[in-house]
């Protein structure tokens, strides 16, 4: 989507981590800073902390109010170390982008960067 009338355009890069659970599951939500801004997001970078310590993690990212099957945008078979890409998704003004890691080493630290452009409503 381009920019509508009256939108400020900025660079969207938005990082966070989470501690993988006892089953080595974890998740992390990254929305809108506000009412008025909507993202396209053209890149998702996610990794972990355990190295070559098996097994690897799958990350599933999902936008929406849930992640629910209908909300999935995709997943990498190595949520320790890859990246999404190959489109835009669009993340509006109500909705969140999840990153979620399922089966990979309890207790590790996992990783994700979101990139892209945020557009932002003037008031």
């Amino acid at each position: 989507m381009a920019a509508a009338d009256g939108e400020l355009v900025a660079q969207l890069k938005k990082a966070g981590s989470v501690v993988l659970d006892g089953n080595g599951n974890g998740t992390l939500y990254f929305d809108p800073d506000n009412a008025n801004q909507r993202w396209e997001v053209t890149g998702v970078v996610v990794s972990t902390n355990q190295g070559l310590a098996i097994p690897y993690p799958v990350a599933t990212l999902y936008v929406g109010p849930e992640t629910s099957p209908a909300n999935n945008q995709g997943a990498t078979a190595s949520g320790n170390q890859d990246t999404f890409g190959g489109g835009c998704i669009d993340v509006g003004n109500a909705d969140q982008l999840a990153v979620v890691w399922t089966g990979g080493v309890p207790g590790s630290t996992a990783f994700a960067q979101v990139s892209g452009t945020k557009y932002t409503r003037r008031a």
